[in-house]
């Protein structure tokens, strides 16, 4: 098979007649140069063998990949994603995840359209996000961005290129279901950053934005999300408390502080840093556990300085132990 165009990458874990709609959605694509990744990270051998059935409904682009032994733990979604990004030949390297679809079929054909014609690294759509009954709870997931992409000029028809401070936009972010970036920028990056379980799509998307040169995005809703926490999952991420994802996220934050150049993406870092420090905060204090409240409220306010927070976090340290 020749190189492909795009390389797919779905990473699968126990999946059943969710990961066969993810799959339809992808072989009903108008544009047909590309390769799918399907990588298995320790399903039973009972879904692995319905998976062997499925793959017939498709053809040679479509490859199977067994990351973990049947029935494991699994390796969570950065490092098996990391995986297909090292197996993947494709000029662009595009994501959806098991449990949700594309549902637009020119969404390949309309970013190979404005990819080759202006050379960007990077594009992003738009998604809807639906809960456990099929019912639209976010009917844009990037609105701060939509609104700004709109008062743009299009490179091509509905897809307008936008600079690193119009797209990182918090609380905003392009689900890995919407992401398309150039292969040799994402393995310039590093990929995903393997230390983390949780937020690892965020955590890719802002150091994307911050070293690509030319950014796509297109607002029409080209994928739906389905909310995990409105379904019961075998994935790793569904496994971790509020807390836990809480302290993940911080991590995530914390990464990009380090490891981004531009102002655009720093300050993203650290608003989300800041923002959720003081959600954590505020669940500690609920709970008593007050020398915790006061340690991250410090560090919420360290992060992102006001007034309001300044005389909240200086009432905590008030307070009787």
């Amino acid at each position: 098979m020749t190189t492909p165009f795009f390389s797919i990458i779905v990473p699968t874990r126990n999946r059943g007649s969710e990961l066969e709609t993810c799959l339809d959605a992808i072989y009903q694509q108008t544009f047909t140069n590309y390769c799918v990744l399907i990588l298995d990270d320790g399903s039973s051998v009972d879904i692995r063998q319905q998976h062997q059935q499925l793959l017939k409904n498709y053809d040679e682009r479509f490859q199977w990949y067994e990351i973990n032994a049947a029935d494991s733990f699994g390796s969570g979604p950065a490092a098996v994603r990391n995986i297909g990004i090292e197996k993947a030949q494709g000029e662009y390297l595009a994501f959806c995840d098991d449990d949700d679809c594309w549902h637009r079929e020119d969404h390949l054909a309309t970013a190979a359209k404005a990819l080759e014609t202006t050379k960007a690294q990077a594009y992003f759509a738009g998604m809807q996000i639906k809960d456990g009954q099929g019912r639209v709870v976010i009917e844009q997931q990037m609105q701060q961005v939509t609104h700004i992409a709109l008062q743009q000029n299009t490179v091509i028809k509905g897809v307008h290129l936008l600079e690193p401070g119009q797209i990182l936009l918090y609380p905003d972010y392009a689900h890995l279901n919407i992401m398309i970036v150039q292969g040799r920028l994402i393995k310039q990056i590093g990929g995903f950053w393997p230390h983390t379980r949780f937020a690892e799509d965020v955590d890719l998307f802002v150091r994307v934005c911050d070293q690509a040169k030319g950014i796509l995005f297109r607002p029409e809703i080209c994928a739906t999300h389905f909310a995990p926490e409105k379904r019961i999952t075998g994935s790793v991420s569904n496994q971790l408390s509020l807390q836990d994802k809480r302290l993940l996220e911080i991590s995530v934050y914390q990464h990009l502080l380090i490891v981004c150049s531009n102002v655009p993406a720093l300050t993203y870092a650290r608003k989300s840093l800041a923002i959720t420090e003081k959600m954590l905060t505020e669940e500690l204090s609920k709970e008593g556990k007050k020398v915790a409240a006061k340690i991250f409220s410090g560090a919420a306010l360290s992060a992102l300085p006001s007034l309001k927070w300044g005389i909240y976090s200086l009432f905590l340290r008030l307070k009787k132990a």
